[in-house]
């Protein structure tokens, strides 16, 4: 299918770069617009990944939680639905947040999961 969302999302990007901050004379929204720019540009490179990054962290939440693997629904034979797979992930985050807040000390597991999630996830 083209373009391709990566496509889609670099042609957003260059519509604000090269059509928008041109006209724009306010530092503010100036700076915004180069704000914006560079998030749209990280999206077209990280969409790819996206889904297998997801993935991961779910298997690892689930680890940590100690829940057995889940089959995840596939949109096509062995891709997984991008839309549900956000959601248990949304779950699963819901049950570690549930465990953290409870007052008990949070197990190694726990720990060496959070210690690593920002750099997994990047």
């Amino acid at each position: 299918m083209r373009p391709t969302l990566s496509e889609q999302i670099e042609g957003a990007r260059q519509v604000l770069v090269e059509l928008a901050a041109p006209e724009v004379t306010d530092p503010y929204v100036q700076e915004q617009i180069t704000f914006a720019a560079a998030a749209l540009e990280r999206a077209a490179t990280r969409w790819p990944e996206v889904l297998p990054d997801l993935v991961t962290d779910v298997r690892a939440l689930e680890e940590v939680l100690g829940i057995e693997p889940a089959e995840l629904v596939e949109a096509v034979p062995g891709v997984a639905h991008l839309a549900a797979a956000e959601e248990y992930h949304r779950n699963l985050r819901a049950r570690l947040t549930e465990e953290i807040m409870s007052g008990s000390v949070p197990s190694p597991a726990v720990r060496a999961y959070l210690a690593n999630s920002t750099e997994r996830l990047k």
